[in-house]
């Protein structure tokens, strides 16, 4: 059994052959007496009172079925609907005739992304010429089965942490940008921003990329890599806000309205058997109603939770003692009802 790393430097240490949420979880299961037994960089079992928790990353109780359902972000918004849970007008499309179709009905621009995935891969934003268009169907569409296609909402975005019917954490989502200094080149910016991003255990693996989709963007904006940017100037690479394709962390758990957060718990209870989930929302700050500003665009069964504790911005949030702390109080329950129901 290896004991959780104390330090910012010992974590960086165990990182190299263990992933920084489960790692968080074990460090708190340790903490409570629990004997950890490792059986692969995401695998591990807690043992405590007789019981044995399985984790796979940050997930531990949900069953199945849900993680299948909410792996399909088509289903997902069916069952989000059916809750009366506000999701963007869109929907399937499994042609480019039909993605064209849902353009010409939806009249704004729009965001196209996998049927299923996760991390933001294959998702395009902003999409409105026929050449967007088809380029982000293609990229969509790798694995087969149609794409998403969804109107692009307006607000800001923000990814909550929901943990048995409750709201642990919650973060500001900004795409991944530099801000110009009137010398560096923007690949210089994205350079020195990176070197930041790799002391931050949450964000030293999820660098800034230089690939064809950052170029493509700053093209758009008359800019290329060799650039130099007025001092203040802020630039966006990437339209997504995923913190896997260079997205900023803010911690804002304190200030987002109770209806906000209430939203986010009734959109995980959409999916029955969900016991943990990261809810991607998108909130319009000119509507007056906090829970009609709120749109949700995804729901995440295995999100990263180093996030909450080493946001770029604000306070530190201990979420994986919440997911330990649940994880096993349901299990305790699970194993208490299953004995009395057996001594039936």
């Amino acid at each position: 059994m290896n004991k959780a790393p104390a330090s910012r430097a010992s974590l960086f240490e165990a990182m190299q052959t263990r992933a920084l949420g489960p790692l968080l979880i074990a460090g708190e299961a340790e903490r409570d007496g629990a004997r950890v037994e490792w059986l692969s960089r995401y695998m591990f079992v807690a043992q405590v009172d007789d019981l044995d928790i399985l984790f796979h990353d940050s997930r531990s109780l949900d069953t199945t079925v849900a993680a299948t359902f909410a792996g399909r972000k088509d289903l997902t918004r069916k069952l989000l609907e059916r809750a009366g849970v506000q999701v963007a007008p869109g929907g399937l499309a499994k042609s480019l005739a039909q993605v064209k179709a849902w353009q010409q009905r939806l009249e704004a621009p729009l965001v196209i992304k996998p049927r299923t995935g996760t991390k933001g891969y294959g998702i395009s934003v902003g999409v409105q010429t026929p050449g967007e268009l088809k380029r982000a169907y293609r990229r969509a569409n790798r694995a087969g089965g149609g794409v998403l296609v969804e109107r692009q909402m307006a607000g800001a975005e923000y990814r909550v942490l929901v943990v048995g019917g409750e709201v642990v954490g919650a973060l500001g989502k900004d795409a991944a940008h530099v801000v110009g200094d009137g010398r560096s080149t923007i690949a210089e910016l994205i350079e020195a921003k990176n070197a930041l991003r790799a002391r931050n255990p949450h964000l030293a693996t999820r660098l800034i990329k230089v690939r064809k989709h950052v170029r493509t963007n700053l093209e758009r904006q008359q800019l290329s890599v060799e650039s130099v940017l007025p001092a203040g100037q802020k630039v966006y690479l990437r339209h997504e806000a995923n913190f896997s394709a260079g997205g900023e962390t803010l911690d804002v758990t304190d200030d987002l309205p109770a209806a906000v957060k209430a939203v986010t718990v009734a959109a995980v209870a959409a999916i029955p058997g969900l016991e943990l989930a990261g809810v991607d929302i998108m909130v319009d700050p000119a509507v007056g109603d906090p829970a009609r500003a709120v749109c949700v665009l995804e729901i995440n069964t295995n999100p990263g939770i180093g996030g909450h504790h080493f946001p770029a911005v604000g306070k530190s949030r201990n979420v994986a003692r919440a997911i330990w702390q649940h994880s096993r109080a349901m299990m305790a329950a699970r194993q208490a009802w299953r004995h009395g129901n057996t001594a039936r």
